[in-house]
């Protein structure tokens, strides 16, 4: 049982490093790997105390005492509510840590398209399933301490030459070879105010932003810049359900891009809080320039049918005759997926 409460409890302590370091991909890569055998390890407590209960059972001749029986299975099953219950409450978040963290291993095993992941991933398995196997026969049998450093020298060894020849946390170690598409979801998502002070802008609408044109622009009403918010919402992706569609940033053209004049005229955006399903991603700063297209880059989110993206700018840099209406000619969310380009 404190195998068990061990376990759920670094899971945890896991869980809460990965949301404060989910802007470091080295430090997030290095959590997932890290997840990934402590979960190996709660599963393995699972089956062992659920091994020694039968065994006490049926070979002690002596069944549990139903004080002991009760208690025992009373305070597993409220393990399991308990964990089942901070599962659902922060499944978005789960779902997005566990994709990143299954994401970096699977990057960090590529041997190469010649060669079946299975491969590896049997040999990562074999080789943390050697390491607790070293720490029961330590335990268990008495055997000196050293025994358990060479599995675990051979698992680092291991890791670190594959970490070595694969980059996983670099952004183009997430690319499987070949067949990934990286376009602008242009066609993929509707822009609508979010929030909005008023709703007077029809000539200068959000839908401006995904028509790929420097004459137009949203541009937001006076004195509400910083209160507005911009919502990107996916509809069906029936197609590409298959095809693990992610976002990894959005694409910016900043100000009115029509004129200097008006470029100067109006406010930019300098700052922007991005978030997805509501639930605040990361914030990111935006250059003043007029010249040249921005990407902004964030850690890749899962998209499924009817999932949105929301952009809310929390700082501007002011304008020279409307210092508090912001103006984006551009402003696209920017997906990879697996599969033949659409774009």
């Amino acid at each position: 049982m404190k195998h068990i409460i061990r376990a759920i409890i670094l899971l945890v302590i896991l869980f809460l490093a990965a949301e404060y370091f989910q802007n470091s991909e080295g430090i997030v890569g290095l959590i997932s790997v890290l997840a990934i055998i402590v979960f190996m390890y709660l599963v393995a407590a699972i089956i062992g105390a659920i091994r020694r209960a039968i065994f006490a059972h049926k070979h002690l001749g002596e069944s549990l005492k139903p004080a002991e029986t009760n208690g025992w299975g009373c305070s597993l099953f409220l393990l399991m509510i308990l964990l089942l219950a901070f599962s659902f409450v922060f499944r978005k978040t789960l779902g997005i840590h566990s994709f990143s963290a299954f994401q970096f291993i699977d990057n960090l095993l590529q041997t190469g398209t010649s060669t079946s992941a299975i491969v590896s991933w049997g040999i990562l398995g074999l080789l943390v399933g050697s390491i607790y196997g070293s720490f029961v026969a330590w335990k268990k049998y008495k055997l000196h301490v050293a025994v358990n450093l060479i599995p675990i020298g051979i698992f680092i060894l291991f890791v670190a030459v594959l970490y070595k020849i694969n980059n996983p946390v670099e952004a183009s170690a997430f690319a499987t070879p070949n067949n990934l598409q990286t376009v602008y979801a242009y066609d993929l998502v509707t822009a609508t105010e979010y929030n909005s002070v008023q709703d007077e802008n029809a000539k200068y609408k959000p839908s401006f932003l995904l028509d790929n044109n420097d004459k137009t622009a949203w541009i937001t009403e006076a004195y509400s810049g910083i209160y507005e918010e911009v919502r990107f919402s996916f509809g069906s992706l029936q197609e590409y359900r298959d095809k693990h569609l992610q976002c990894v940033g959005f694409a910016i053209k900043n100000g009115y891009r029509k004129s200097e004049q008006l470029w100067s005229n109006f406010a930019r955006a300098k700052s922007l809080a991005i978030k997805y399903n509501g639930r605040l991603v990361t914030n990111a700063i935006i250059k003043d320039d007029g010249n040249n297209n921005e990407e902004i880059k964030i850690n890749p989110i899962p998209i499924s049918s009817f999932d949105n993206l929301s952009i809310n700018i929390t700082d501007v840099y002011p304008g020279d005759k409307y210092p508090d209406r912001v103006a984006i000619s551009e402003l696209v969310p920017i997906v990879e997926y697996v599969g033949v380009s659409h774009r």
